[in-house]
């Protein structure tokens, strides 16, 4: 005869089974949901505040300037037009209470004071991160808004044009034409066919870097000063839409190519 004591129905399996995975539930702790519990809240129009221990106040004054740093990218890029982050579309701010907890989650390095993953309109930093407010913010923001202007991949965008628009807005970089225009009065400059052939500063050595982030900055402040915050949009929609830079310079600014380009810039620094 069959022996049928062993026998378990396929019922009782799915009740054996719900009662292991509640059982596990219970004993072992789920470190996501232990995470998000860690997370206060606090909305703003355009963003989501996220933060630990540092206080209301210190989340709002975060808030703040977020909505200020936002507006006035978004005025002077003249992207204003363009109402990005509202509601479950706004931008993310994670605030963690110190640099450790900061760097085990985003894995940035000691001298970084605050992170951006552009793609998922995500930026996250720490209590005390040196000079977040005034230039890190205002950098990582401006990524954010630009690259959801021209495309997350989009081949034709230059690094220096990125670094330039970024840069543009953080308070440590103003125009330094007078250093600027000694440097091509030397011709120690970095031309822009170099210039526009960087894809990665890791290589490179200090001095050249910081030339590169005057000169992106220095760029950009040429094209908004000189043609206007409109032609500048015109611009940015010419290389989202074609994915041809030659072909977006000449459309917004009448100049065909680098070359052109370089020319005019000198003359406006050096004017």
């Amino acid at each position: 005869m069959p022996r049928c004591g062993g026998f378990i129905s396929r019922r009782n399996i799915e009740n054996m089974n719900k009662l292991i995975f509640l059982i596990l539930l219970i004993l072992i702790p789920n470190s996501s949901l232990q995470a998000k519990e860690n997370w206060q809240l606090l909305k703003s129009t355009h963003f989501f505040i996220y933060y630990q221990s540092a206080g209301e106040n210190t989340a709002n004054d975060l808030a703040q300037r977020a909505e200020s740093c936002y507006t006035n990218i978004t005025d002077e890029l003249g992207f204003n037009r363009f109402n990005f982050w509202t509601w479950d579309n706004r931008a993310r701010i994670y605030l963690f209470d110190n640099q450790a907890d900061y760097q085990k989650d985003t894995g940035a390095s000691g001298w970084s004071a605050g992170e951006a993953f552009v793609k998922n309109k995500v930026i996250k930093t720490f209590l005390t991160a040196p000079g977040f407010l005034e230039n890190v913010l205002p950098h990582e923001m401006a990524h954010i808004i630009f690259r959801e202007m021209v495309g997350f991949y989009n081949p034709a965008v230059p690094l220096w044009l990125e670094e330039g628009v970024a840069t543009y807005h953080e308070k440590k970089f103003p125009l330094l034409k007078y250093k600027l225009a000694v440097k091509i009065k030397e011709g120690n400059f970095i031309s822009l066919n170099d210039l526009n052939r960087l894809r990665s500063l890791g290589q490179e050595e200090k001095t050249k870097v910081e030339l590169f982030y005057a000169q992106s900055n220095s760029l950009v402040g040429y094209l908004i000063a000189e043609f206007g915050k409109d032609r500048f949009v015109f611009f940015c929609q010419s290389l989202r839409d074609n994915r041809d830079f030659s072909s977006a310079l000449s459309k917004a600014y009448s100049i065909s190519n680098l070359s052109g380009l370089e020319t005019a810039w000198k003359e406006y620094i050096l004017r």
